[in-house]
Formats: structure tokens, C-alpha cells, sequence
């Protein structure tokens, strides 16, 4: 009798712990809202070397510079897709107005834009360089 108490008891804190564990974890942050891009100066400088020669012919990152052909790209992260004042994007991203470029969104649309949003009116293929990746990441979230 007394074994059956104690498996009954180990088992029952055992219970607990997963039980309290389990609560826990409903209450911290989503992983898409962790932060992921670590800030390393020599990281974003090489992230905007990425930008002049991979984006910097149809964006800024000033946002008080007149539009090119897309939008500027300054506080990027945290902003929902499509909405820049003063840039008229076209119609069919209402589509997407849903999508907010948090850094887990972000870094999908760096490495393979068209399977976000197909036929995408940007000539931009995507990152194919990890490396290339994560500086430019830097570069948006923490570059001026």
C-alpha cells in the first residue's frame, strides 16, 4: 500500500510540474516577436553594402527623401505591408494588408519574396547567401 501511495504522489507532482510548465510557456513571447537580429556594427555595415547594391536603386532609407520606385525601407520592422505615406503601392496588396514586417516575416520575404506574395510587381528574387541575409537584417532593423 505504502508504493502505491508514493507512485501516487510522484506521479501527482510530476503532474504539477508539467501542469505549471505548460502554463508558462502559454505566457511568454511568440517566437516570431523575439528579438533574432543580434546589433554587431561590423554586421550592418556589411548589411548596408547589401543594401546599396541589392536595393538601394528602388529604396531609401531615409524616409524624407522623395519615393523611387518603392517605398523607403526606414522602420521597416514593425510596420504592416503596404502602408508608407506619401508612396501609392498598388492595389492588389490590400490583399496582404494583414502581413506586419516583423523580423520573422522580414527575413522569409529576404530569402524568397514571390512565395509570400506571387507575382510581385518588384524585380527582386531574394537572398540567396545566408550570410548576405543576416546583414542586411541588421542593417533594416538597426542602420540609418
Amino acid at each position: 500500500m505504502r508504493n502505491v501511495v508514493i507512485r501516487s504522489s510522484f506521479f501527482g507532482v510530476l503532474l504539477m510540474a508539467f501542469a505549471v510548465v505548460g502554463c508558462q510557456s502559454v505566457t511568454t513571447t511568440p517566437v516570431n516577436e523575439l528579438p533574432t537580429v543580434r546589433f554587431d556594427p561590423e554586421l550592418i555595415e556589411r548589411g548596408a553594402k547589401v543594401f546599396k547594391y541589392r536595393c538601394a536603386a528602388c529604396h531609401s532609407m531615409d524616409p524624407d527623401k522623395s519615393q523611387f520606385f518603392g517605398p523607403h525601407l526606414a522602420n521597416v520592422i514593425g510596420r504592416p505591408l503596404g502602408q508608407v505615406d506619401g508612396y501609392a503601392f498598388p492595389e492588389y496588396l490590400n490583399d496582404y494588408a494583414h502581413i506586419v514586417w516583423d523580423e520573422a516575416t522580414l527575413a522569409q520575404w529576404i530569402e524568397t519574396p514571390q512565395q509570400m506574395i506571387p507575382d510581385m510587381c518588384m524585380p527582386y528574387i531574394g537572398l540567396s547567401k545566408e550570410a548576405d541575409r543576416e546583414a542586411l537584417m541588421a542593417y533594416l532593423k538597426y542602420g540609418k
